[in-house]
């Protein structure tokens, strides 16, 4: 009897794990990559990162060179070792030149054995080339797309890309509530090479924002770990772009902290007031006071009409604590979501600081792509709808 117990006890743990170390990787093993398509993150005018998933353990590399034939070979590197235990891979491309063109592609060989002294590696995959083209210092010209509240409807997503691929820009944001409520890791990726595939996110740098629908569900605290954001992890950060600074924030839930649903498990507050904290410190910076223009972009509007869409105050909250740091920054566009309507207010017409866009909804009759352009000093800023209308256009 014990005997018997002992052994299904036995069986018991075995299954466990074996389950949890095939847990860091989903998708199906047959392939190494998850659908062959890497993204870039956190492009700065001398690097950028690389980020991929897959489906089992890999030696992995990118290839870099300002053509094809000539290439440098890239690993990601952890202390003195390659990462190779977990399904996430972000290989950093640094020391590149300014305004310089490059090729890469990524590279993985499966691991199929990795023991302390053993190792025994499979077959090799290599993406294609594609190319990317770094921004400069002193760039004067530059085109900003920004898309929020898309909901993974595919009609929404497949209109919103026709749109940028007819336009050619620098930079995609993916303003929130894009990426909404992941289950696990594997839908997660799923919903973010939806986008990628549709925006051709191997060639376009982008940024995934956190709408207040990224925050929910049993993935969402995992989210950020398939992105770059040029910080140590938090969701709110800086992005330079020749004389542009776009400045990110991460307003949260839409909801107070003690809101049952959440089981104590937030603490937005505190995380809003580290932002107010960010907030003050860049405003001080030299490249922020040397820069040109500046833009303010997070999900939920500090600023609109119709409270109704934020019954729980987030906007409430994160006014109280940015409005006065945001009245020194001299911001000159604010850029936000959530509403699912398509709104422009003029400084001071709802309260607001500065000129502030309000993206459209997860509909064709609602979805709008915002536009801005810089060139030179002359900013505009447009919405164009699902038909490739421009419903809106101002020069800032």
């Amino acid at each position: 009897m014990f005997r018997k117990l002992f052994l299904a006890v036995a069986a018991l743990v075995g299954a466990t794990a074996v389950g949890y170390a095939q847990q860091p990787f989903p998708g199906d093993s047959a392939r190494t990559l998850i659908c062959g398509m890497p993204y870039l993150q956190n492009m700065t005018p001398d690097g950028v990162s690389v980020m991929f998933q897959s489906t089992c353990s890999v030696h992995s590399w990118v290839e870099v060179g300002r053509d094809s034939l000539h290439v440098d070979t890239v690993r990601q590197l952890f202390c003195g070792q390659e990462v190779v235990h977990d399904a996430e891979h972000r290989i950093r491309l640094n020391g590149l030149t300014p305004g310089a063109t490059y090729y890469y592609r990524v590279c993985t060989q499966k691991i199929e054995l990795n023991q302390a002294y053993k190792k025994v590696f499979g077959r090799t995959e290599r993406t294609p080339f594609r190319r990317f083209t770094l921004p400069t210092d002193t760039a004067t010209h530059f085109t900003l797309l920004v898309f929020n509240d898309m909901h993974c409807q595919p009609q929404v997503m497949d209109a919103m890309a026709r749109l940028a691929a007819q336009t050619p820009h620098d930079l995609v944001i993916f303003n929130g509530d894009c990426l909404p409520e992941p289950r696990d890791r594997q839908e997660a990726i799923a919903n973010i090479q939806n986008l990628v595939r549709r925006f051709d996110a191997g060639q376009n740098p982008c940024v995934f924002m956190r709408g207040n629908h990224e925050i929910r569900n049993a993935y969402s605290s995992g989210m950020p770990t398939l992105f770059d954001y040029g910080t140590d992890g938090e969701t709110y950060h800086t992005i330079r772009w020749g004389d542009t600074y776009l400045v990110m924030l991460d307003c949260g839930e839409d909801k107070p902290d003690n809101t049952w649903v959440y089981y104590g498990l937030n603490d937005f507050n505190a995380f809003r007031k580290a932002q107010a904290d960010f907030l003050e410190k860049t405003i001080a910076t030299r490249e922020y006071r040397k820069a040109k223009r500046h833009i303010v972009v997070h999900h939920i509007p500090l600023w609109f009409s119709n409270e109704e869409k934020d019954p729980g105050g987030a906007s409430r909250f994160c006014r109280a604590l940015w409005t006065d740091v945001l009245t020194k920054a001299k911001v000159d566009l604010g850029i936000n979501g959530h509403t699912h309507r398509f709104e422009y207010y003029e400084p001071g017409q709802q309260g607001n600081l500065y000129p502030t866009v309000i993206g459209g909804g997860p509909s064709l009759k609602s979805a709008t792509m915002t536009v801005v352009e810089k060139r030179g000093k002359v900013m505009r800023v447009k919405a164009v709808n699902a038909n490739g209308e421009t419903v809106f256009e101002k020069t800032l």
